[in-house]
């Protein structure tokens, strides 16, 4: 196969990194893009690094035999824990999920950036670290939001638990005084209605996934990776487990038409 039209790859421990495929087909419509989401072994965000570390190699190997021309990260988790062991394991491009702060610090006034996120990558401090990086007045406030991502995989959008769990982790968010909040988790932008109606107008809610489709663009110029083709790419979604649960949450972003749906074995 040409390898410009061979496809992109992207993964996520659920349906999660749909929000980056969705950003992907609007930056780059001509590119052919397998999805892989491990709904099986979901949530990610309390594994171990040696877990993470095993799942990563397996969908990894599985995307290598799909013949892709570059994998992208739909997952912060895994990109705070295990991305700079799996990066040598392939030969195309990996990109790791974007942090979001050049984005956040365009927009923050008050230089007081919030991130949402699972507990790994909370605990991984990685914002962190790249915010001292970039503008050492950066002061990032770190939540972690366990049971947030395991509601989205089960299609709890709105309604009383999701709700609950998100009045509790906006609460101390809203009382440190940030104005700007990043999603640390590619789930998080399934219910960011909910969060800006806790929220109101204090916090601007800043979604990685753009800078990524960005990132992921800016590769594959540089490597003339480019789909040539001039026609609309398809797009394969692939899950571990409950395949039709997860196209029913794809179609919230991306019509039913656009894509097909399997159930695969890693």
């Amino acid at each position: 196969m040409d390898r410009n039209r061979q496809p992109i790859g992207v993964f996520d421990s659920g349906v999660g990194g749909l929000t980056v495929v969705n950003k992907l087909r609007k930056l780059l419509p001509y590119e052919n893009i397998i999805f892989l989401g491990d709904s099986k072994r979901n949530p990610y965000g309390s594994r171990s690094k040696e877990e993470l570390l095993q799942f990563s190699r397996e969908i990894l190997q599985f995307l290598t035999e799909q013949h892709v021309k570059l994998v992208a990260i739909g997952c912060n988790t895994v990109t705070a824990s295990v991305y700079d062991i799996i990066r040598k394991d392939v030969d195309f491009p990996l990109i790791g999920m974007s942090r979001g702060i050049r984005t956040a610090q365009e927009i923050s006034v008050k230089k007081k950036i919030a991130v949402f996120a699972t507990e790994v990558t909370i605990a991984n401090h990685a914002h962190r670290r790249m915010a001292e990086q970039m503008d050492p007045e950066i002061e990032i406030i770190e939540q972690a939001c366990p049971g947030i991502a395991d509601c989205v995989e089960q299609g709890k959008l709105t309604g009383p638990e999701i709700t609950a769990l998100l009045k509790k982790y906006t609460a101390p968010v809203l009382a440190s005084g940030a104005d700007t909040a990043i999603f640390g988790c590619t789930h998080f932008p399934f219910v960011q209605p909910l969060f800006e109606k806790l929220c109101g107008d204090k916090i601007v809610f800043v979604d990685p996934a753009h800078e990524m489709s960005l990132q992921t663009l800016d590769v594959l110029k540089k490597d003339s990776l480019l789909n040539p083709h001039g026609m609309p790419g398809y797009l394969r979604l692939c899950f571990t487990a409950k395949a039709e649960r997860g196209a029913k949450l794809a179609e919230h972003l991306i019509p039913a038409n656009e894509f097909t749906v399997e159930e695969i074995a890693l």
